[in-house]
């Protein structure tokens, strides 16, 4: 446990450029710190990552989200600190997963292959260079949506290294959960994430249909 503490300290040292509107560091001593550093200390000990490379603040939300930054470092929303605490290891393991399965860097990757092929494009067809600010997040967001869909798929198998019973079951929940509060995805075409019902279907059949 005294590991896992460092957890939240490191992230002083991970810098804060990235740092979303209304983030602060919690008081170590808190118990919603407490819940929380132990939660991603477990799930990344899951991942098989060393959970020490991993930090997080808070963000003065209501939602139900979390915000990635370089270096494994998270910002954990208010409302998801006030989940259950069943529904926290989902969503963390989740965010985990995506950090595992390297997704930032994919959509890093992505977004400068399609810019320079955009511009260099501009170079055969005037103005076809000003495609990018149109196409580009839309491609990139389509991406980023898939990658939701695998880092639940991923969170499962976390959950279930952290000895939950019925994880697909236990991540649906946590979707429904965090669905309540932060209702659809905003922003349409251009949204991040996809609607539950993809999500949930994605993580079909769950355990207790086979009960």
């Amino acid at each position: 446990m005294r590991a896992a503490v460092l957890i939240v300290l490191l992230v002083v040292a991970a810098g804060c450029a990235a740092a979303p509107d209304g983030a602060y560091f919690p008081e170590p001593a808190d118990p919603a710190t407490r819940m929380l550093t132990h939660v991603l200390y477990r799930a990344a000990a899951a991942a098989g990552d060393d959970p020490t490379r991993y930090s997080f603040a808070l963000v003065a939300s209501r939602d139900v989200a979390a915000y990635s930054a370089d270096d494994a470092t998270f910002y954990f929303t208010e409302g998801l600190a006030r989940q259950p605490r069943v529904v926290v290891e989902a969503l963390v393991a989740h965010f985990v997963g995506d950090e595992g399965l390297g997704h930032a860097g994919q959509r890093r990757a992505l977004s400068m292959s399609l810019r320079a092929g955009f511009t260099v494009l501009g170079f055969v067809v005037p103005g076809a260079g000003l495609l990018d600010l149109a196409l580009n997040p839309l491609i990139v967001r389509a991406f980023t949506r898939d990658q939701e869909i695998a880092a639940d798929l991923k969170a499962v198998q976390l959950l279930a290294a952290m000895g939950h019973a019925e994880p697909r079951l236990t991540m649906a929940n946590a979707l429904r959960a965090a669905h309540a509060i932060n209702g659809n995805p905003r922003g349409g075409l251009l949204a991040a994430e996809p609607g539950l019902d993809d999500r949930l279907g994605a993580l079909a059949p769950l355990e207790t249909a086979r009960h």
